[in-house]
């Protein structure tokens, strides 16, 4: 992706280090949903760094997550898999938790299961009226409307677009609540080779958001 004679215009050849900065994950519960919206990778790459800085994962995926992970990335994510999904990585059993989006009985939003916090990567724009309105129709909106009613940090990946005011009424609501929201938007600046660079700059600047909403949260 670089350009040639870039060099010759005095231009510095660099490359991304999107993981540079090693978060505090040390054991902490998280959640992460996947929903059915376009950018899988975006959620293949924040659950490898999240594995990587040694957080517990709760992983709710929806069922068109499922055909966008196997459409867009030609993976099935499952228990059965998990520990071959990231070669490079070596993944403890215990660290990957799969529950049911349909499960509202689930205990995942309980004091007792010392969550604390959530993302949503990619977030449908359905996902983002259902956490914006309360609609707990499902476990993943569930979850949000527990963390945002503890106080504990919430993130959003949304990548529809263009947008209309709904939309983006909807995502002010969630900050208003003390959500955040990250844009997958990923930065050019840091000439990055592949898809993976790019979804590595989200995860990174997910898990900067993740760590700095941590130690504000009361």
């Amino acid at each position: 992706m670089q350009d040639q004679g870039q060099s010759d215009l005095g231009i510095p050849e660099t490359e991304t280090n999107p993981l540079e900065k090693k978060y505090k994950g040390e054991g902490k519960n998280i959640i992460l949903g996947i929903t059915g919206a376009s950018g899988s990778i975006y959620a293949l790459r924040i659950l490898r760094a999240l594995i990587i800085n040694s957080f517990n994962i709760n992983l709710i995926l929806t069922e068109y997550a499922h055909f966008s992970l196997f459409r867009e990335c030609g993976v099935e994510l499952k228990p059965s898999t998990i520990k071959t999904l990231f070669p490079d990585l070596i993944i403890r059993e215990e660290s990957v938790t799969f529950h049911n989006n349909l499960d509202l009985k689930s205990s995942i939003f309980s004091s007792s299961s010392g969550i604390y916090g959530m993302i949503v990567a990619p977030c449908a724009v359905n996902y983002v009226s259902g956490i914006a309105n309360g609609s707990c129709k499902n476990l993943i909106e569930k979850c949000a409307d527990y963390i945002l009613s503890h106080y504990r940090p919430l993130i959003l990946v949304p990548r529809e677009t263009p947008v209309n005011k709904i939309y983006l009424k909807n995502l002010i609501r969630i900050i208003d609540a003390g959500g955040k929201i990250v844009p997958a938007a990923p930065s050019f600046e840091n000439l990055p080779k592949d898809f993976n660079d790019l979804a590595d700059f989200i995860a990174n600047k997910v898990l900067s958001l993740l760590e700095i909403s941590g130690t504000e949260s009361p």
